[in-house]
């Protein structure tokens, strides 16, 4: 079910890109962000709430890159949070925008010590350069392995592995 969503919400992002793009006597400065990108930009990121034909807020969290790897974080890479709580068990879903497709993972979260368990990570299926696509998947393969979540005043951590042996650092726009 949380794989229909994700595809549905993607398709309507897609269609109004695709209306943006058919309407050619439009000014420039009159279309929405996304639909001004550069090559090599993601397509998928966060419209500014500040362009009148925004489509989607920016995210509240943009990655700004690990600990350890090498690979860069970037604004563009965007994540939400949202806690929820049903039957009792605390359930924790962070989703965003990646190098090129958008992302969604849900965990198991002990708000007490603040430690994760994934239970899914759900990803949109488009390709993209190879540099990309291989940064995505470090991120993707990532995400299923943290194991605790660290709010501080500006920022986010997961960590990934216990012991930990990589942290992702979210900051706060």
């Amino acid at each position: 079910m949380k794989k229909f969503m994700l595809l549905l919400s993607f398709m309507a992002v897609m269609m109004s890109c695709e209306k943006a793009a058919d309407d050619m006597s439009a000014n420039a400065d009159d279309l929405p962000a996304t639909a001004n990108t550069k090559d090599g930009e993601n397509p998928n990121a966060p419209v500014s709430s500040k362009d009148p034909g925004a489509v989607s807020k920016p995210t509240e969290y943009y990655f700004a890159g690990y600990q350890v790897s090498k690979t860069a974080g970037s604004e563009k890479l965007g994540m939400d949070i949202v806690k929820k709580a049903p039957d009792n068990t605390a359930y924790l879903n962070i989703s965003g925008f990646s190098y090129v497709n958008m992302y969604g993972a849900t965990y198991t979260h002990n708000e007490a010590d603040g430690s994760l368990k994934n239970t899914e990570v759900i990803t949109t299926e488009m390709a993209g350069p190879a540099d990309a696509m291989k940064a995505e998947d470090e991120l993707y393969k990532n995400l299923a392995k943290a194991t605790k979540i660290v709010y501080e005043t500006n920022q986010v951590k997961l960590l990934i592995g216990n012991p930990a042996t990589e942290v992702m650092i979210f900051k706060k726009r």
